[in-house]
């Protein structure tokens, strides 16, 4: 009897670890993970019965504080996978550790959360429930005796799987072509795609392995500084051209827009944002892709520094020390521009307050600290007519100005109050015709464009619009519309090859119109405002749209690249018109050592180092 209730003890103790490796094969079905790698595969698995071992093994406690300790510590983990299934239901991708200190942002996606709430997450939400209620009833009684005994064969368990998965993952060639980041093991140790991590490891050692190579020494340091040297160096010198000093000496507005997507600025929705676009520099071809999870720091990053922020992780907490010498702000500093930047964020969202002075600008503004409503900071012409916050951006010539808009800022339903208050204003985009998010997208960005007119008359009457230039971007497409069809649909319609091309332009009083058709990225703007601006070619990972040696492209962080002539995704050509295999497998070599040597610079404080030199 004694036996077979040792037997039933320890069937008992094994069934309490499945739990975990269902939760973990739950929320990687939920999500896809099958796509970037197979259910089928072990790896994952085992590493996830191994965690489950030695989570069993901590909750080994008598009498009933075993259940509760397995219950806590099954409970941490559900929150995680829920939290990340939303952020997948929203981003499709991951949140990296380094991610989650941008909780305080995160806080404005609560409301917009719930409109994922549907039949299938209730059902995601429910087994990881279930599995949970299963594995604290199975748990059994422990004592000192039993612990001595199951715990060390657990634990052999979670380090045995340690040292064996990680060898089942493809071996890593040592001579690495373009389609690296498709090797399993090259993927593995590098750890820069969120959702392809979780699929290869699951998602306990997806932290855990995060969080060991987020502090573990680069060996590889000064191998990097070389590798920099040699990109840069081996790229062909900038050509000077007809547009090269054109606005020297002008004042500059860098305008990051929210969510304006492609279809969003038109003259219906914004027109005054369309008429300068019509009459000034277009970039019918710019896109903005997505590096960090943190959607608009990621391009604000970008277009300010010309390098994009780590894939696997947010550099606003990071990199708040590095040193970023040829930001458009730190490069017009130093021919003595004033620099500023405005939000309606506090300093602490995305670390602005650091990085923005990290950029090379002197204060930073925020609308919440002129008012106590919400509300009104998340107009975007609270910033224009607000004086304490106006005077500050032309109270010193020449200046260099950076405002953020908010207006368009998910969600788009009928719980976010800034959307009520948006069609309130604007009751004509009450179309029934269209999708309720739709309406509701379109008419806060009527607010934006009302900030812009604001502003222009306001720089106008100072006399001081002559002298100024405005550079308007986009942070990012559209995401923040639930439906994606629907978002596809506008998208499309509004002629884009991806939902990432967004609106770019120049405008300044007596521009020439133009539109130039080749194919840009995020940080190609500091070089191309540099160029116009009658400075340096600055050795950043983006070159001047200007410049007849640029042919013009756009590199992902998941191996994907886009050129005037050809789509590759993930190594799979979705069309070509007129590129060789040759020249197809060149690029995808280029694209995949841009991203490296993109993050080698910040790996390395690389722009420290030429400072000291």
């Amino acid at each position: 009897m004694k036996k077979y209730s040792k037997l039933i003890w320890i069937l008992r103790c094994v069934l309490a670890v499945i739990p975990f490796l269902m939760m973990d094969r739950a929320l990687r079905v939920a999500t896809n993970c099958g796509g970037w790698y197979s259910m089928d595969k072990l790896p994952p698995s085992l590493f996830s019965l191994g965690f489950g071992a030695l989570f069993v093994c901590l909750a080994l406690l008598p009498r009933r504080r075993g259940r509760l300790a397995y219950g806590l510590i099954y409970g941490v983990w559900m929150i995680y996978a829920v939290v990340q299934y939303s952020v997948w239901r929203i981003f499709d991708r991951f949140l990296f550790l380094s991610d989650f200190m941008l909780a305080g942002e995160g806080l404005d996606f609560a409301g917009y959360v719930g409109q994922l709430v549907d039949q299938r997450y209730i059902k995601v939400l429910l087994t990881f429930l279930l599995w949970g209620v299963i594995g604290t009833l199975l748990l059994p009684p422990s004592s000192a005796g039993v612990r001595r005994k199951a715990c060390p064969v657990l634990l052999t368990v979670f380090f045995a799987a340690q040292i064996i998965a990680p060898r089942l993952y493809d071996p890593v060639p040592e001579e690495l072509g373009w389609d690296a980041w498709a090797i399993s093991g090259y993927e593995y140790e590098n750890f820069t795609s969120s959702t392809y991590d979780v699929a290869l490891a699951g998602p306990y050692q997806f932290v855990f392995r995060d969080a060991w190579l987020s502090i573990r020494p680069d060996p590889a340091e000064q191998e990097k500084l070389e590798e920099i040297s040699v990109f840069l160096e081996e790229r062909p010198a900038h050509t000077e051209n007809e547009m090269t000093g054109l606005l020297r000496g002008k004042n500059l507005v860098m305008v990051q827009l929210e969510s304006i997507d492609d279809f969003v600025l038109n003259e219906e929705n914004t027109p005054t944002l369309a008429k300068m676009q019509r009459e000034g520099i277009n970039f019918s071809e710019f896109y903005t892709p997505q590096y960090s999870n943190g959607y608009t720091f990621n391009t604000e990053f970008a277009a300010q520094t010309g390098v994009y922020p780590y894939a696997n992780g947010n550099v606003a907490y990071s990199l708040s020390r590095s040193a970023f010498p040829y930001s458009m702000a730190s490069l017009l500093g130093q021919e003595g521009y004033t620099a500023r930047s405005f939000h309606k964020s506090e300093a602490q969202f995305y670390n602005r307050g650091a990085m923005h002075r990290a950029f090379g600008y002197e204060q930073y503004y925020s609308a919440l600290d002129q008012t106590g409503d919400d509300l009104a900071a998340s107009v975007d012409s609270f910033l224009i007519d607000t004086d304490a916050l106006y005077s500050r951006m032309a109270d010193s010539k020449p200046f260099v100005d950076f405002i953020i808009t908010y207006s368009g800022h998910l969600g788009y339903d009928e719980k976010d109050a800034l959307t009520t208050y948006a069609l309130e204003r604007y009751p004509a985009y009450r179309d029934d015709s269209r999708p309720y998010e739709i309406n509701g997208l379109f008419a806060k960005a009527r607010m934006t464009d009302d900030m812009f007119t604001r502003l222009l008359e306001r720089l106008e009457e100072d006399g001081v619009l002559a002298d100024t230039v405005f550079c308007v971007y986009d942070d990012h497409y559209a995401y923040g519309v639930t439906d994606r069809a629907v978002l596809e649909e506008y998208s499309e319609a509004a002629g884009g090859r991806l939902l990432e091309r967004t609106p770019c332009f120049i405008w300044y009083p007596g521009c020439k119109p133009q539109t130039v058709t080749k194919t840009l990225q995020t940080v190609d703007l500091l070089p191309t405002l540099a160029n116009l601006f009658g400075l340096p070619e600055p050795p950043t990972m983006g070159r001047d749209a200007f410049d007849p040696a640029y042919p013009g492209y756009a590199v992902f962080p998941n191996g994907t690249w886009l050129t005037d002539q050809a789509y590759v995704e993930k190594g799979e050509i979705r069309w070509n018109d007129g590129m060789t295999e040759e020249e197809i497998a060149e690029m995808s070599a280029f694209a995949q050592r841009f991203r490296e040597v993109n993050d080698a610079i910040l790996d390395t404080d690389y722009y420290a180092r030429v400072q000291k030199n």
